[in-house]
């Protein structure tokens, strides 16, 4: 046998690796590759949306107030006059911006506090899930409202005032996985050949965590843009001109509006709900891909 010959049957008998495995199974799921596949459009459409509208997201034109869908305007006009459909694409660039900003700053808070809680134990873990308990306690949204209030609206603050009240979650699902994995046998033998505390958090412990933190992730971005959509609407989020799902249908509420000018609202409530799903898609996706118990 060639040496060609016996190099491709070694690779061929090569076990695959958990992460190759796993992969397969994320894209033999197929709520998860719907949600993907949504997701996608959606970022695609918020992103290129100068290239797909003619229309400006913010120009008032009072010739063409509350006009039902036509040629001209595919999704029909606003009680100003702007295209439906021109904000519906720029407005996913707010909520879907809003989502991943937030959500990274929570996760930044989150994992920094509950791997030190896991790992170091004793008091130091007392502590910090007793400052964590504290944040779990309050209603979430109303001290997300109150802050936000009291900041002033804006994208910004939306951005930092939710990022920095949704860690606590994050924080108690690391601290659990640390926990559980500074006891096993690998971290011990780590530590009894003298590796160091940080090496053996970086190197040993967190990358065990991934799997748990992406899922979570998937969740709260899909958490913080319907809190993003409820403080556009209650006027503490993104504010007009600029466009988001949110202030949208706070644009729309009237009565008169929701009985006759569907066009109005039914579009950006589809695209939150779009969006918040094929998120949650991917997260179940996620979650079952990497189940441990579930790669053979």
């Amino acid at each position: 046998m060639t040496a060609t010959a016996q190099a491709i049957d070694l690779a061929e008998d090569k076990p695959e690796s958990l992460w190759g495995k796993a992969r397969k199974r994320f894209f033999r799921h197929k709520l998860a590759m719907f949600g993907l596949i949504t997701l996608s459009l959606l970022i695609f459409v918020s992103v290129a949306a100068p290239l797909l509208t003619p229309h400006s997201p913010t120009e008032i034109d009072l010739r063409s107030i509350r006009q039902p869908p036509s040629a001209d305007h595919w999704l029909g006009t606003d009680g100003t006059g702007r295209d439906v459909l021109t904000r519906i694409f720029y407005a996913g660039r707010i909520s879907l911006s809003v989502g991943l900003v937030a959500v990274t700053i929570s996760m930044i808070i989150g994992v920094i506090i509950g791997s030190i809680a896991g790992y170091a134990g004793g008091k130091v873990d007392m502590t910090l899930m007793r400052v964590t308990d504290v944040f779990m306690t309050f209603p979430s949204l109303v001290i997300i409202i109150t802050v936000a209030a009291a900041l002033g609206p804006s994208v910004y603050n939306a951005m930092l005032v939710i990022g920095m009240l949704t860690w606590p979650s994050i924080a108690r699902l690391v601290r659990g996985q640390f926990l559980t994995l500074r006891e096993q046998q690998f971290v011990r033998a780590a530590r009894s050949i003298g590796v160091t505390r940080g090496q053996i958090v970086f190197k040993h412990i967190f990358p065990n965590t991934v799997s748990s933190i992406a899922v979570a992730l998937t969740i709260g971005v899909a958490n913080i843009i319907l809190l993003e959509a409820s403080l556009s609407f209650l006027g503490l989020g993104v504010q007009a001109p600029t466009p988001s799902w949110g202030n949208m249908l706070r644009d729309a509420q009237s009565l008169n509006i929701l009985q006759e000018m569907p066009w109005m609202w039914v579009p950006p409530g589809l695209m939150i709900a779009l969006a918040v799903l094929s998120i949650n898609f991917i997260g179940d996706g996620l979650r079952d891909a990497l189940d441990p118990k579930s790669i053979h």
